[in-house]
């Protein structure tokens, strides 16, 4: 009697859990992605001047050179976006260019 009903009570917590499952996720549709407005020039490179000035101690003058440079920087990027679909190699380069220009005007700005 005793293996029964602790039989029956094995199967009642069963069913109990089983039904409180969650509802199955459809499953032939994907996420979706929320797009989110792209970044203008100035957050970008506001964005930039976060990441190189961290660790780094730049007067408030020095900071706002750098940003700058960055906005200069990221229009220049931005500008060559066509270059980038029908000539892969000259766009890498060109945009290797820029930065190579961003960084030697940090440099400059470091050194003053």
């Amino acid at each position: 009697m005793k293996k029964l009903l602790f039989s029956l009570c094995v199967m009642l917590f069963g069913l109990g859990a089983y039904a409180q499952e969650a509802p199955e996720a459809k499953v032939n549709e994907a996420p979706v992605k929320v797009q989110k407005a792209p970044d203008t020039p100035e957050q970008e490179a506001q964005k930039l001047v976060d990441m190189l000035t961290q660790g780094a101690t730049y007067t408030d003058v020095q900071k706002k050179q750098i940003h700058e440079i960055a906005v200069n920087a990221v229009k220049k990027r931005k500008a060559l976006a066509s270059l980038k679909a029908s000539n892969p190699s000259a766009y890498a380069q060109k945009e290797m260019d820029i930065f190579i220009e961003m960084s030697n005007a940090i440099k400059e700005i470091e050194q003053k």
